[in-house]
């Protein structure tokens, strides 16, 4: 979190019970829902979908309108190279490789070859994260107008989730509305 990587999920899957839209796409811009205590995301609705769309339905409360104008989203397909590390800072990483013997025929004599990572850290906690495949970026371009229709509608969406039909329990400062998201297929 300290370096701007978002805020890391202990289980990634969505649940099984969403809509097939949803677990097609994952997590998007516009999602709102909150964190589990199993360190998963629970998907609620999606403010820039309207009520009908296959990934809000039966999901919005009453009166439910989506933001009025679709959001901008900038993507970055390749945020993280291949084989990209994230660490906390107290983290020293070195990669483990061998040297290629001169005798094979295409591969120039004395290259290094690395087939590995090692960690070490100063301190007693500490965070890796190895993405093989890389990740991608997806942001908003335009917080303020999520933060204006958050502000206008935060107030129904605990209602909603909290009252009869849901009774989520859900306290004040615990839904989230996704801005932006990282993604990636392996790690």
């Amino acid at each position: 979190l300290p370096q701007g990587h978002r805020y890391p999920l202990w289980l990634l899957d969505p649940l099984s019970n969403l809509p097939p839209a949803y677990l097609h796409y994952g997590i998007q811009v516009g999602d709102l829902g909150y964190l589990a205590d199993d360190g998963g995301f629970v998907y609620l609705f999606n403010v820039c979908k309207d009520a009908e769309d296959p990934i809000n339905l039966n999901r919005v409360p009453p009166n439910f309108a989506p933001l009025t104008s679709e959001p901008s989203i900038l993507q970055r397909l390749e945020m993280h190279d291949k084989n990209s590390t994230i660490t906390t800072s107290a983290v020293e990483q070195k990669s483990i490789g061998f040297d290629v013997s001169a005798e094979a025929p295409t591969v120039p004599a004395g290259l290094g070859v690395c087939c590995g990572f090692e960690f070490t850290s100063s301190s007693e906690q500490a965070a890796v994260l190895v993405l093989p495949d890389g990740s991608e970026r997806y942001d908003c371009a335009s917080l303020d107008m999520f933060e204006e229709y958050a502000t206008t509608n935060a107030h129904s969406w605990y209602k909603y989730v909290n009252g009869p039909g849901q009774g989520r329990q859900i306290r004040n400062g615990m839904l989230y509305l996704v801005t932006g998201c990282d993604k990636c297929h392996s790690w």
